[in-house]
């Protein structure tokens, strides 16, 4: 009886004590934040795990926000993905209501995908997300952070530049009326320059680099002043400055020393030192450095780098004539990474030549890509200074934003003052209109240059590449038949000057230099005329061509006669190219109104809805038995379209009742 009475109050006691050092959530987080040590942070962290209990749904998310900050510090990036995900969960499935934190938590997760993929787009998924919950929150801070990580990931996609600048010209408006703190303006600064980078204007991006390395160091924010090292290296290589880059390369290695707790800070000094060796020519010096940090990746999480590194170190064996070391190191990689796609071109290279492919063919592709990579490069500088000109005016007035806002207090003060500002504000508008004209013109020639640029390399690279190839094989004495060879190279010719001729009629119809002919003729004969050439051409491909009519006599139409035949040739020969055999075609004219409808339709197969709306854009091919494997250039369909338009027509497609695709075109009539 006194054991069970002992027992009973030693129970209580420890009861007692629980209850006395419970904590709330505010202090808790109040202790955690009072520890200067990370490591002890983490731990007073994990140690209050079985406690969760305790606190409200909403404290349990910031727990874990917390969390995954502090192993985000220590480098623990995946451990620091699941905490974050754990926070992200309880919003999502408990339905809590949006707030600040859930918008942390989405930019926090997306930054350490990123790091642990670069080519992982599940982060600019939460980035999105991110921006669209701060902009339902109307928090003006918030949405500035938001749009600055969310920008980036607009730039990999189709005019994705000028897309960002919109973003940022939001945020600038933003730090205008609100006094941002030192950590948004680090962020505005540092994914400015990942812009410039991407946009290949690496001087820009260097200097945004270093305001963004200078503001770390202010705030003594190690995590960023690591980041910027990193970036100021890959810039200075981007920059071909040598010297610039071994010198943040060796602050680099420093840096890696005195924190050790970056545990992929020496993978990435090897790596990027290695690049900067190759600079030099000094490939035995790179691959030195490759191999250290294939040692060093066996310690890190990040896996582009660890990627990059066994790819790379494949390459400079190569570059070197050690053929069997880069086999060796690309089947290890594939032990490592069975699916991963590969990260730079030259691997696809070196894994044909696995497959008992001539070695200087392999060679001489790899000197076409390097010539490839320098012409385009150098064209997309040149598309895109005039844009990012405007970009950079409104980065510098970030600095003195606060002493702008300051200044406007004081100046209010007087009516005198306040008529001042009156007429600064309106020559403010007038140049904001005037800025806002510049940036669409700016808009609209980036757009046509990057058209241009896209036809251009996707459709000249491939011909051009193989061209390259079957003459180095000749002047290398490697074609057993030379006149096959030859009638090969003269085949491929024709259809590059066919592309270039496509892309000429194209470049004249954007921007309105194409020329139309226009003629009055008598519909009807016009056709009798075309209907014996167009059926010769239809039956030699083992198909039927049927022509239905029903316009009056005599119909006068004032259209280019040549014009509108080549467009009748293009969709002709698209059906010819497409239809299974044996199948068939057919051409429909009717009047309705004062409008000419005709029609090209074909038999099976058929294509998508979504395919349907997009066949007359250009270089598109749709992905079924319809398909590239028939050749052209990809551009017949846009060729036809912008002839039609140029003559106020409309052109669209639908499903045949035959089986395949029907094309309609609508002209205006202007009968005599």
């Amino acid at each position: 009886m006194v054991f069970k009475t002992i027992w009973i109050i030693t129970l209580l006691a420890i009861l007692l004590c629980d209850l006395a050092s419970a904590q709330t959530f505010p202090e808790f987080k109040k202790q955690i934040q009072s520890e200067e040590n990370n490591i002890k942070r983490i731990r007073l962290l994990k140690k209050a795990t079985s406690s969760l209990g305790q606190y409200s749904l909403s404290q349990q998310a910031e727990y874990w926000f917390l969390l995954g900050k502090g192993l985000n510090k220590q480098h623990q990036m995946v451990a620091a993905y699941n905490a974050f995900t754990k926070a992200i969960n309880i919003y999502i499935k408990q339905d809590l209501p949006p707030s600040s934190l859930i918008v942390n938590l989405l930019i926090e997760r997306a930054r350490v995908v990123a790091n642990i993929d670069h080519y992982n787009t599940s982060s600019c998924k939460d980035r999105e997300q991110a921006l669209y919950l701060a902009r339902e929150l109307s928090q003006l801070s918030l949405i500035a952070k938001s749009i600055a990580y969310y920008a980036k990931c607009l730039q990999s996609e189709e005019h994705g530049i000028s897309k960002s600048l919109q973003l940022f010209e939001e945020a600038f408006n933003i730090a205008k009326t609100e006094q941002l703190n030192f950590a948004i303006k680090q962020i505005i600064f540092n994914q400015a320059a990942s812009l410039y980078f991407r946009a290949l204007i690496y001087d820009k991006a260097y200097e945004y680099n270093k305001l963004a390395y200078d503001s770390f160091i202010a705030t003594k924010d190690v995590n960023g002043v690591y980041h910027s090292i990193l970036n100021a290296v890959h810039y200075s290589i981007a920059l071909v400055d040598i010297a610039l880059a071994w010198q943040h390369l060796n602050e680099l290695e420093r840096f890696a020393k005195q924190n050790p707790e970056f545990n992929d800070a020496k993978l990435k000094f090897y790596y990027l030192s290695a690049k900067a060796a190759q600079l030099e020519k000094n490939w035995p010096l790179s691959i030195s450095f490759l191999k250290a940090a294939m040692k060093e990746s066996q310690n890190s999480q990040n896996i582009s780098y660890t990627q990059a590194t066994y790819e790379l170190l494949s390459i400079s064996y190569f570059r070197v004539g050690e053929i069997k070391n880069s086999y060796q190191i690309l089947s290890a990689l594939e032990k490592i990474y069975p699916n991963k796609k590969p990260i730079k071109k030259e691997v696809l290279l070196i894994k044909a030549l696995m497959t008992n492919k001539p070695v200087e063919i392999v060679k001489s592709a790899l000197k076409l890509i390097d010539k490839e990579k320098q012409s385009k490069n150098n064209f997309v500088k040149q598309s895109t200074t005039q844009s990012a000109q405007l970009f950079d005016d409104k980065l510098k007035q970030l600095d003195n934003i606060i002493l702008e806002q300051q200044l406007t207090i004081i100046m209010i003060s007087t009516f005198f003052i306040v008529a001042s500002l009156v007429g600064f504000s309106y020559l403010q508008i007038q140049r904001k209109k005037l800025a806002l004209k510049k940036n669409q013109l700016t808009d609209e020639l980036l757009n046509k240059k990057n058209q241009l640029l896209a036809d251009v390399s996707h459709e000249l690279s491939t011909p051009l590449t193989v061209l390259k190839l079957q003459v180095e094989s000749l002047k290398d004495g490697l074609e057993n038949d030379v006149q096959v060879t030859y009638d090969a190279l003269d085949n491929k010719l024709d259809e590059v000057q066919h592309l270039i001729d496509d892309i000429h009629q194209l470049a004249q119809s954007d921007v309105g230099a194409l020329q139309l002919n226009i003629e009055s003729f008598e519909l009807n004969e016009t056709l009798n005329t075309w209907q014996s050439e167009l059926s010769n051409f239809v039956n030699r491909s083992k198909l039927s061509f049927e022509i239905e009519r029903n316009l009056p006599e005599k119909l006068l139409v004032n259209f280019d006669r040549d014009r509108i035949k080549q467009v009748f040739t293009n969709l002709l020969s698209n059906s010819v190219k497409y239809t299974s055999k044996p199948g068939k075609i057919k051409l429909t004219a009717n009047l309705k109104g004062q409008t000419l409808l005709l029609s090209m339709e074909d038999s099976k197969p058929g294509v998508s809805e979504d395919d349907l709306s997009e066949i007359f854009e250009r270089l598109y091919r749709i992905e079924s038995s319809r398909s590239r494997e028939t050749g052209g250039s990809g551009l017949g369909l846009a060729i036809c379209k912008s002839l039609i338009e140029a003559h106020n027509g409309r052109i669209y497609a639908q499903h045949s009742s035959l089986g395949g695709i029907k094309i309609i075109i609508e002209l205006p009539l202007f009968s005599q």
